[in-house]
């Protein structure tokens, strides 16, 4: 009899193992299946990943290559068949489109001329900036003189100007060049120009036009109604019959209008490059060059950046106070 009951004790304890022993198999089923599913996901995202970083890399080089394509068409001779010649690329504002690869490509090309030169603009010009872009009369005066201080060679203060005493007074860290700006960035330094001001004013200002004037041939309008004493009426009806002219291919009609403002300059051109993948990947590049430069007419670039998109703008820090930016 304690043999028999010996015997099914062992044979529950069998059961109860082997009960255990399944239960245990069953865990490792599912934990194993956890590890699979989660590798798998894991493997699944790394691919993504890198879907995602090859087409990026991709619409990039694409983008910087219509920046090169541009520079080469500026570049070429102009054509002396009128006809040909019309259909050339220009640093017109006029946005070439094309596919290649499956990506969308445009790029376009404008004269930095189209721009006020931080650096020669006329001063009556240059106020006018500022006060369109929030400044009171005072104000801009102000800061015209400061910019004024900024660039010559002297540490001679002029009437409401700022030399390097009132930037140390105020606490800053940057003092003036005494040089001309070198980048739009810069102009943040400048005691007066907040950020606010200076986001307002940024785009419509260069360092690469080297003229006291602008190109009423490429400046946009909103460019062309800081002109002092401009008709803005006039001007607006003439820059688009200009900017249908040239999507058509053809000659734009002549100024009907002067001011003493309007000037050319050897100016740089800014081109910007934008592309979609197929997969809608977006990548944009802007330069500023020259396409013929100074050294054996090779270009000579002075700016390369990622694109902001088309409908925003660098934005500054608000907290920031100093930009620093370096001299060769």
């Amino acid at each position: 009899m304690k043999s028999l009951r010996y015997a099914g004790r062992i044979r529950r304890a069998l059961h109860v193992q082997r009960g255990m022993a399944l239960i245990m198999v069953i865990g490792l089923v599912i934990f194993l299946s956890i590890i699979a599913l989660s590798f798998s996901e894991s493997q699944r995202l790394s691919t993504r990943i890198t879907d995602n970083t090859v087409q990026s890399a991709m619409a990039q080089a694409a983008a910087d290559g219509a920046v090169q394509r541009m520079v080469f068409e500026l570049s070429r001779p102009r054509s002396p068949d009128a006809q040909i010649a019309q259909m050339q690329w220009k640093s017109n504002g006029v946005v070439h489109e094309f596919e290649e690869n499956g990506m969308q490509i445009a790029v376009s090309a404008r004269n930095e001329a189209a721009k006020i030169d931080l650096n020669f603009a006329a001063e009556p010009l240059l106020k006018q900036v500022f006060v369109s872009g929030g400044a009171s009369e005072e104000e801009a005066d102000a800061i015209v003189a400061a910019v004024k201080d900024w660039t010559d060679a002297d540490n001679l203060k002029r009437p409401n100007g700022a030399e390097a005493d009132d930037y140390r007074t105020a606490g800053r860290k940057v003092l003036p060049a005494n040089d001309f700006f070198i980048a739009i960035e810069e102009l943040q330094n400048v005691l007066g120009v907040s950020p606010k001001l200076y986001n307002a004013v940024a785009p419509f200002l260069t360092v690469n036009a080297r003229s006291p004037g602008i190109d009423p041939q490429t400046a946009s309008i909103n460019v062309m109604r800081l002109v002092p004493g401009i008709d803005v009426a006039q001007a607006q009806a003439w820059i688009e019959q200009r900017d249908q002219a040239l999507r058509d291919g053809l000659t734009p009609p002549p100024l009907p209008f002067s001011s003493p403002y309007f000037g050319g300059g050897q100016a740089a051109v800014r081109i910007r490059a934008d592309v979609v993948t197929a997969a809608g990947v977006r990548a944009s590049r802007e330069a500023s060059v020259r396409p013929q430069g100074v050294q054996r007419g090779r270009p000579q670039f002075y700016l390369w950046q990622r694109g902001w998109p088309a409908d925003a703008l660098p934005v500054s820090n608000p907290e920031s106070t100093s930009v620093e930016v370096v001299r060769g």
